[in-house]
């Protein structure tokens, strides 16, 4: 009996050395986005990118293929950013594509006159400092593309919001032609859009950022990540749907007055379509429970119309989401997924710490 219990000693001892010394070989778990079914981070990417490209290619028939040379400055820019940074830490470069996300979501967000130097401080900046600082994907507290382009209305405020009309089929524009007012100037000088305005808003024929202007094709692009799951419409139908019913209560002559040209008016104008679906939804800084990203999207069209009502400029997308960026933490503090077995919300799975 003592052989016996000795021998379970040495092999139970044998076990665990060996176990162990493969702990140290096994790399830790990396940072969302996890796998979802059959889906890598490559894969997401991927169809990030090919999700982006009608935006793209509008961009380029709207306001001239020049603004292409702009998307590839700002990817090469951020791919270089990521190799050297992996260099320099002496680590493995994994090519997962999210540089390319973030440096075509930068670029989207940039006026179609600007040089090719924004795209390249933006894109390094976003990766290196907004990404990387802070543990590389999956572990960014803000958007790295919004963080880029904050940087840039910082250093380029008057060039940022600079506004050029489209002169399509693929016409080079001329930096800061101002033909008319844009919709959201219409609508918050107390005016509203007839339905062929409201029509170019829809299919992106005014003036505006590269990325943003045709809901048309932002739309396109979100079925095709709707189709593969890789986002859903919490988010998205949240945000909007919360600018529309403030723009319906408050935009009329009195409350719930506003027509329907108005309210959609100030949802497909100013970014709000892309930003509520390419970044809003970005896995990284949003909230981890259902509850919590009602509550982020909510809060994130709250914040739009504040910014349109009462900010310098008729926008405010960007920075309503990179604010709620910051308080993602605390909401999932407040709103944490409630274990089995443990009192809370059953219905929204949460519960609340106090």
């Amino acid at each position: 009996m003592k052989n016996d219990e000795k021998q379970v000693d040495h092999v139970s001892g044998k076990s665990a050395e060996i176990f162990a010394k493969a702990q140290k070989n096994v790399p830790p778990p990396e940072a969302n986005p996890h796998i979802r079914g059959d889906y890598t981070t490559r894969k997401i990417m991927m169809w990030m990118i090919i999700a982006l490209v009608p935006s793209m290619l509008g961009a380029g028939y709207y306001f001239g293929v020049r603004v292409w040379g702009l998307y590839l400055v700002a990817i090469v820019t951020a791919q270089l950013s990521e190799i050297l940074w992996f260099k320099l830490c002496k680590k493995e470069l994994t090519w997962d594509l999210s540089a390319v996300v973030t440096a075509i979501l930068l670029t989207a967000n940039m006026p179609p006159s600007a040089p090719w130097y924004f795209p390249a401080i933006g894109s390094a900046f976003a990766i290196i400092v907004v990404k990387e600082f802070f543990g590389g994907i999956g572990f960014n507290f803000i958007n790295p593309a919004l963080g880029g382009r904050a940087l840039l209305v910082g250093l380029f405020f008057t060039e940022m919001f600079k506004i050029s009309w489209p002169d399509p089929p693929f016409n080079r524009i001329s930096p800061d032609v101002v033909s008319s007012a844009t919709p959201l100037e219409i609508l918050n000088s107390g005016g509203s859009l007839s339905g062929q305005e409201l029509f170019n808003t829809f299919i992106g024929n005014i003036g505006g950022r590269l990325g943003e202007t045709s809901t048309l094709l932002i739309l396109i692009g979100a079925a095709i990540l709707l189709y593969k799951k890789i986002i859903h419409l919490r988010i998205p139908l949240t945000m909007l749907g919360t600018i529309a019913v403030i723009a319906f209560v408050f935009d009329g002559q009195n409350f719930f007055t506003a027509d329907l040209n108005t309210v959609l008016g100030y949802v497909f104008s100013g970014g709000a379509v892309f930003g509520a679906f390419f970044m809003a939804t970005d896995y990284a800084s949003t909230p981890s429970t259902r509850a919590g990203e009602y509550l982020f999207a909510f809060c994130c069209g709250l914040l739009v119309m504040v910014f349109r009502y009462y900010g310098v400029t008729e926008e405010g997308v960007s920075y309503s989401i990179l604010i709620m960026n910051c308080l993602t933490p605390l909401i999932d503090y407040v709103l944490r997924n409630r274990v089995l077995g443990e009192a809370g919300n059953q219905l929204l799975n949460i519960k609340w710490n106090k």
